[in-house]
């Protein structure tokens, strides 16, 4: 019975355009958790696993973007400015990465010097739009750069237009709850998503952070929410970042960038 009722609630999940692109084993788990809360209620676990699948996605896409139309352009561009200003438009549209547009050149300058060596492979997990972020890191062409996140149609983009961009890659639709990717990489980027992680299960969050398989992993915390309050939100993750680091012999460096504060971590 109730692997009907969870199977009903799949359904009408899937049938919603604005999640149908969501990972399968992400929808399953937030479905599965919201019957159960839902008392096995179908309507009510429908309508909870569509909030949960919001905060952890849907916020942060407000509408879908236009992919076709991005890649278009990007085909179309010329010169370093032009593929800038493309880019810089097309990460516009996911609101974690639109707080990252102005600061660029600074954000990847200051964590790129502070890394014991230029890395030839980068993960970047629960990635968003950031890989095209790519085009303002100091890398070789030679870098190769692994990203995943639970979109699969924002991922085939990212593909297509790492391609354009002429960036060697590999791109993977990945839920961070059933483990990081265990493929090394010389740096890994968990930007933003901790306290994402943290809301769906305890210490899973931080215990990415050292499960990671990377000497160097570059996380970082929002300062303000995505409505620009800032809630405390610099002491909460400070502290928490400072007591899971006691006691672990990791070298690192804090900075800070408008909304976001950055831990460049070196296990």
């Amino acid at each position: 019975m109730e692997e009907e009722k969870l199977a009903k609630v799949l359904v009408a999940v899937r049938d919603s355009a604005r999640y149908a692109s969501v990972a399968d084993d992400t929808v399953r788990r937030i479905a599965t958790a919201s019957l159960a809360a839902a008392r096995g209620d179908v309507p009510d676990a429908v309508k909870r696993t569509k909030r949960g699948l919001h905060e952890i996605f849907g916020a942060y896409l407000p509408s879908t973007p236009r992919y076709e139309k991005m890649l278009g352009l990007l085909r179309e561009a010329e010169g370093r400015d032009q593929i800038r200003d493309v880019l810089s438009r097309t990460m516009s549209s996911h609101a974690s990465t639109k707080e990252r547009l102005p600061i660029l050149d600074e954000f990847y300058g200051a964590i790129f010097e502070r890394l014991p060596q230029p890395p030839k492979v980068i993960a970047d997990l629960a990635c968003g739009m950031n890989p095209l972020t790519v085009e303002w890191m100091p890398v070789g062409e030679d870098v190769l750069y692994r990203a995943s996140d639970i979109d699969s149609r924002l991922m085939a983009f990212l593909d297509e237009a790492l391609t354009v961009l002429g960036v060697p890659h590999e791109v993977a639709v990945h839920d961070l709850l059933t483990g990081p990717d265990p493929a090394p990489a010389d740096v890994t980027m968990l930007l933003k998503a901790v306290p994402c992680i943290e809301t769906q299960q305890k210490q899973l969050g931080w215990g990415l952070i050292d499960a990671i398989n990377s000497p160097v992993v570059v996380v970082s915390f929002p300062t303000k929410s995505l409505g620009q309050r800032s809630k405390g939100m610099y002491r909460t993750y400070s502290s928490g970042f400072a007591a899971h680091a006691e006691g672990r012999p990791w070298q690192v460096d804090e900075l800070e960038f408008g909304n976001e504060l950055v831990y460049v971590v070196q296990k």
